[in-house]
């Protein structure tokens, strides 16, 4: 894949807890693949969440390889809501590239988005073939429908933790947000949206998770989950109404 020239330092932005199995390799393929190819004054800040699994300690010995990786370290668990506010608060470079530490993003896929930032303010990953468990891509697809519908917002999975976008236009939107917690990056992409800023979805490749365990939805906490997400579109949908 040709690498397009950027124009402007980019901050990569990683949340990270309990991936002691992967995080090694997600981080070297960032690494050699994105951020070694980046503008002069470019940063790759990672919030570390608590983990229990030893990823901690992994972090900080990867950091003697890598003296350039900015890792914060939290004694609690913050959630990923609070993980990615704190990446978006701390970076400090014009553009932000958000990926998430599964390894199921595919670290070259960056450069896809990069050829489409000139003309956008949001360049969103739309995966090519989901390589998630069926009970997430089942309650993905309902949520991405509902918010379509009531907000006419472009993307197929608004939520994916793989994109790019001016750090400005994505501090604003922030100011805006508390009512997704769990799905800040859809809550973001949301009020993109309905500011007018430019949104570009492309298609990128997704693989399966091959280190680790997900720790995403189960089939229990889909009910409770669910309805958080659905009355959480409907107060953004109240608020952008009286805002009207």
């Amino acid at each position: 894949m040709v690498r397009p020239r950027l124009p402007d330092p980019v901050s990569i932005l990683l949340p990270v807890c309990d991936e002691v199995e992967g995080i090694e390799s997600v981080l070297a393929e960032l690494v050699e693949v994105v951020f070694r190819h980046l503008p002069e004054g470019s940063e790759f800040l990672i919030e570390e969440s608590g983990s229990k699994d030893g990823t901690k300690e992994l972090l900080q010995h990867l950091q003697q390889r890598w003296p350039f990786l900015n890792v914060v370290y939290n004694e609690r668990r913050e959630g990923f809501g609070a993980a990615a506010r704190a990446l978006y608060r701390r970076a400090c470079c014009p553009w932000v590239f958000f990926s998430d530490s599964d390894g199921q993003c595919v670290a070259s896929e960056f450069w896809r988005l990069a050829a489409a930032m000139e003309s956008n303010d949001f360049v969103l990953g739309v995966k090519r073939i989901r390589y998630d468990p069926a009970i997430r891509r089942a309650t993905s697809r309902v949520f991405n429908g509902i918010a379509r519908a009531l907000f006419a917002v472009p993307g197929q999975d608004i939520n994916f933790g793989f994109r790019l976008a001016r750090r400005a236009a994505v501090l604003d939107c922030l100011e805006r947000c508390g009512d997704l917690p769990t799905l800040l990056n859809a809550e973001v992409t949301i009020y993109a949206h309905s500011l007018g800023y430019r949104i570009q979805p492309v298609r990128v490749h997704h693989r399966p998770r091959i280190f680790g365990l997900s720790r995403g939805l189960t089939p229990g906490s889909v009910p409770a989950n669910s309805w958080k997400a659905f009355t959480g579109l409907l107060r953004i949908r109240r608020k952008l109404a009286s805002r009207s």
